[in-house]
């Protein structure tokens, strides 16, 4: 492939990789997502990996077959032969690896949360504007085949005129299991109702059906304590259960509802109503308890009637909607490949892509608009521009 290296040449090359955050850990995020997802994809070549002391380093090389490993970060950073940077680690972390890469001349990937607040990924951001580093923020639902599906169905008619939106999205792990200390500082530290699965799920609604130019927000702790692994309870106090609602740019009315901790058998629910007909995307069946783990991906099922009052029937999405490799797996990793696939391209034509450190700073802006609604009560204006 020809891309742009950090020096902005034109040179053909696959994108070489170093990484922080994979482990030796199966269900770690970096090693079953992004890890499978970068060796499925031509355009880029796993190269490196770094961890918080040389023998993680050693066991996450030794596991996934990557030649070199990192006990210091900032020795992987030092590496010139290296394009990029992917920073997948706890969010609290993620401002302090961010910007020495950037600093370094990396490309540079980063997990959702985009940092901890407004002020982090403002400041991100900027720094990679000043150095000319392309960027690349972790919302890889978006990039879904599922995704480019339905939004050209809406494109191209099939539910007419968009009326309405109802999205249930629900995540159940701390509702049901003892949790380490460490875990739930990170849920705390993170705001994790809001921030990460408020900016994933606002950001998968928007792929599919457009921006919020107005909304009204409610936001309440649900789980006010949990049960940690060692048997003490403790406090949890950030808003786990998040109402938003509102008006789209196109003019439809939405609602959607975030559950951080829920014990609900629909992880995810989206109705789509429009003058001429309906769709529903949904999880299939009711998922057994045993199975239900972050690391576990949801079957998505779609139905849909192009008339008022027709029946509902199964749809199928049509090969062509997956554009990466056979080889890329159909669980977690096929959204990450299709996200890197798309900064591959980007990077080729020598643009930003379309989930850069900008798009990151819109979301927090969101985010912050919902806070503020629902600390007012008062209905409030937004601009994705």
């Amino acid at each position: 492939m020809t891309a742009s290296g950090n020096d902005g040449k034109a040179r053909d090359a696959k994108i070489r990789i170093g990484i922080l955050g994979a482990s030796a850990n199966p269900f770690a995020w970096a090693s079953a997502a992004h890890i499978p997802a970068l060796r499925s994809l031509p355009e880029y070549e796993l190269v490196a990996v770094a961890s918080r002391n040389q023998d993680n380093a050693d066991a996450a090389a030794a596991k996934h077959g990557i030649p070199r490993a990192y006990g210091d970060y900032h020795e992987m950073l030092a590496q010139p032969d290296l394009d990029m940077i992917i920073v997948s680690t706890g969010s609290a972390h993620h401002h302090q690896f961010v910007m020495p890469a950037i600093e370094a001349g990396k490309h540079v990937f980063c997990e959702w949360p985009f940092g901890t607040s407004m002020a982090q990924a403002l400041e991100m951001r900027d720094a990679a504007r000043a150095k000319g580093v392309r960027t690349l923020v972790g919302l890889q639902n978006r990039c879904a085949p599922i995704v480019a599906y339905v939004r050209d169905l809406i494109a191209q008619g099939y539910v007419g005129t968009l009326w309405s939106v109802n999205f249930d999205r629900a995540n159940d792990q701390t509702a049901r299991m003892a949790v380490s200390q460490a875990y739930v500082d990170f849920l705390e530290q993170a705001n994790a109702g809001l921030r990460i699965m408020g900016g994933h799920a606002l950001d998968t609604l928007a792929a599919y059906v457009g921006e919020f130019v107005d909304l009204q927000a409610y936001m309440t702790i649900g789980m006010k304590e949990i049960r940690l692994d060692s048997g003490k309870v403790v406090p949890m106090t950030h808003k786990d259960h998040i109402l938003v609602n509102g008006r789209l740019d196109s003019g439809a009315v939405a609602s959607i509802v975030m559950k951080q901790n829920s014990p609900t058998y629909k992880p995810f629910h989206l109705e789509i109503s429009g003058s001429g007909g309906a769709l529903i995307i949904t999880t299939e069946g009711d998922l057994d308890p045993s199975e239900r783990h972050p690391g576990v991906p949801n079957d998505y099922l779609i139905y849909g009637t192009p008339k008022l009052g027709g029946a509902f029937e199964p749809l199928s999405i049509p090969p062509r909607y997956r554009t990466v490799p056979g080889e890329t797996p159909d669980t977690q990793p096929l959204n990450v490949a299709h996200m890197f696939q798309d900064f591959a391209r980007a990077l080729v034509e020598d643009r930003p892509g379309p989930l850069d450190f900008d798009h990151g700073v819109m979301r927090h802006r969101q985010l912050e608009t919902i806070a503020r609604a629902a600390e007012t009560g008062m209905r409030q204006p937004f601009s994705a521009g």
